[in-house]
């Protein structure tokens, strides 16, 4: 069944505003990479429009459903002035809450020595226990696409990680402290939930990322590519992700990532509750 064609509004910087709630736009410097991004986007169908929120909206688009890649207030006001129908979306706190990185810290397993602190102190005794790899990976409560990471080599002396610390934890929203692994296999499980909570499942996905964890490319997995025991971590984590969402009261797009590493398996390193670059694929079923 065909459905009508929307405008959509790919505000891929949405973390940021979630982070620093208020009025805010894409540096200068991020407008490129997000105009590349907007380009190898599959989400848009082939009557749909992009929304170039800096450029005059065209008078043919009033009336059109809205869509945005996360329905942040920046995301609604541009489609409202654009004269388009608003979709239904949570609420700001709800996306906030929702894409926390803390929404799913103590609900599954994670690497060894993993924790997510809020004080210089937890920081500190956390890496004080040594990494298993001798790596340490710091995720702000908000990093996206690669941005918001640091990486510190035990024994390093870096006063640029001091630095970066001290400015992540300031913001009094926590950071997220774990062993820097070789991934083997990045993956992604795409989904979506209604406001009744009912739950639509995609196909799971291999992601191709840069060295910096940032995407590059989204294929249907093949058949055999999780073992059985991958498999049931899974399912289970997807379990959890649903449960967590449904808690804060969020509906609509999500994604799941998880990744092989030369130690195990991490069946949830992120959750993305907006759309992302794999979802099409997935929710497709290829």
């Amino acid at each position: 069944m065909s459905r009508e064609p929307r405008l959509w509004v790919l505000n891929f910087d949405a973390e940021d505003e979630l982070a620093r709630p208020g009025a805010m736009t894409p540096s200068p410097t991020l407008r490129p990479r997000f105009a590349q991004l907007a380009a190898r986007t599959t989400l848009l169908a082939p009557n749909d429009h992009r929304l170039d929120e800096f450029a005059p909206a065209e008078p043919t688009w009033r009336g059109m459903a809205g869509a945005a890649w996360c329905p942040t207030p920046r995301a609604l006001r541009a489609l409202s002035r654009a004269g388009a129908r608003l979709p239904a979306a949570p609420t700001a706190d709800v996306l906030r809450a929702a894409n926390h990185r803390r929404l799913m810290n103590g609900r599954l397993e994670s690497l060894p020595g993993a924790r997510y602190v809020h004080t210089r102190a937890e920081y500190e005794e956390t890496v004080a226990r040594a990494s298993i790899t001798g790596s340490w990976l710091l995720k702000r409560a908000y990093s996206y696409n690669g941005r918001g990471r640091c990486r510190w080599r035990e024994g390093a002396d870096d006063r640029h990680v001091a630095r970066w610390v001290d400015a992540a934890l300031a913001t009094g929203e926590g950071l997220q402290v774990e062993p820097e692994v070789p991934r083997t296999l990045d993956l992604g499980l795409h989904g979506e939930i209604t406001r009744a909570g009912e739950v639509q499942r995609g196909t799971l996905t291999v992601q191709r990322v840069d060295a910096f964890g940032a995407w590059a490319a989204t294929e249907i997995s093949p058949p055999g590519t999780l073992t059985e025991a991958e498999t049931r971590l899974l399912e289970d984590a997807l379990r959890e992700v649903v449960t967590a969402l449904r808690d804060v009261g969020y509906f609509g797009p999500f994604g799941v990532d998880a990744y092989r590493w030369t130690g195990g398996f991490v069946p949830c390193c992120d959750v993305n509750a907006r759309y992302t670059m794999g979802w099409a694929v997935g929710m497709s079923g290829g």
